[in-house]
């Protein structure tokens, strides 16, 4: 269990159902839609600033044996459950908001749902249930990690689906969407042999010619292990990892991802966390891994010389 933090906004979790009641100190002090920022206040030389851009990166698990990153090509719709209806909208209200900032395009509701954030009681019961219901959900995730993600005891747990594609175009196969994740739906298909079956419109398909887009991103809170922590935070943390295939494990240390890490000192969206988000939606698509990975550190670089975050060579 985390402490009450003492910040703006706190949220204390019930633990006798799947509603999460806030407690606000005031009307004016409800929560907005819109991320706050931690700014980085530490100057840096630009050696500095490179070897912390590589590591926020490198941390965050978003480049994978040099295939393209995934990310969003289509609108996100987000969908909130297990939160009173009020509170829900905050949270959804703040994914929405972040994807704005970032430049990802937003479906308006009534819409398909592709993000899914469910505030459970039990998140390590609930990941064994889909488990169990679905096997093949979580497919994508990588072997070392399914483990942990159905019987670890993160306080946040979340997998994606993603489907490949070509530079000049794309066809592919379904892919399981948020609600089927926990067990809603029928089964994923589309598959052969487990790889998602893809048709481009080139003689030959190289590596910088594949698109890898995000289909759907499913996240759990386990509410009684964010007990305490600010709903703005964990609503952030949740956005965050929806629309970045982040890999759970040791987190960037300037980032929000520490959130739960750092016990909730480290409660809101960083410098680095925006640049890396709008670094994503930036670079181009159908690149090689590795080459995505030194645009994504340019970019936080860049952006922290224009904030002025770091020292001027002589």
């Amino acid at each position: 269990m985390f402490p009450k933090l003492k910040l703006r906004r706190s949220i204390i979790f019930g633990c006798s159902s799947l509603l999460v009641l806030p407690a606000l100190s005031s009307a004016q002090d409800a929560p907005t839609a819109k991320p706050e920022i931690e700014v980085l206040g530490e100057r840096q030389t630009e050696a500095e600033a490179r070897r912390d851009a590589h590591d926020y990166v490198r941390k965050t698990g978003i480049v994978r044996n040099d295939d393209p990153v995934a990310r969003w090509n289509a609108p996100i719709c987000p969908k909130v459950i297990g939160l009173h209806d009020d509170y829900g909208r905050i949270v959804e209200d703040r994914v929405r908001g972040l994807a704005q900032r970032v430049g990802v395009k937003a479906a308006d509701a009534p819409c398909r749902t592709n993000i899914i954030i469910s505030f459970v009681t039990d998140a390590r019961a609930t990941a064994r249930r889909v488990a169990s219901r679905n096997p093949v959900t979580f497919n994508e995730v990588p072997q070392h990690a399914r483990d942990a993600l159905i019987n670890g005891d993160a306080p946040v747990r979340w997998w994606y689906s993603t489907a490949l594609g070509s530079s000049d175009g794309v066809s592919v196969a379904p892919q399981i969407s948020g609600p089927e994740a926990l067990g809603a739906g029928s089964e994923q298909s589309g598959w052969l042999l487990g790889v998602p079956g893809v048709r481009g419109f080139r003689p030959s398909v190289v590596q910088t010619q594949i698109v890898r887009s995000l289909q759907s991103a499913t996240v759990i809170v386990d509410i009684n292990r964010a007990q305490g922590l600010p709903l703005d935070s964990v609503a952030d943390y949740a956005a965050t990892v929806a629309l970045a295939e982040v890999q759970p494990g040791d987190p960037p240390t300037d980032s929000l991802l520490a959130l739960f890490a750092s016990g909730g000192s480290q409660a809101k969206l960083t410098d680095f966390d925006l640049s890396f988000l709008k670094g994503l939606y930036d670079i181009p698509a159908s690149r090689a891994g590795w080459q995505q990975r030194r645009m994504l550190v340019a970019r936080i670089i860049r952006d922290a010389g224009e904030a002025g975050r770091i020292i001027a060579s002589p």
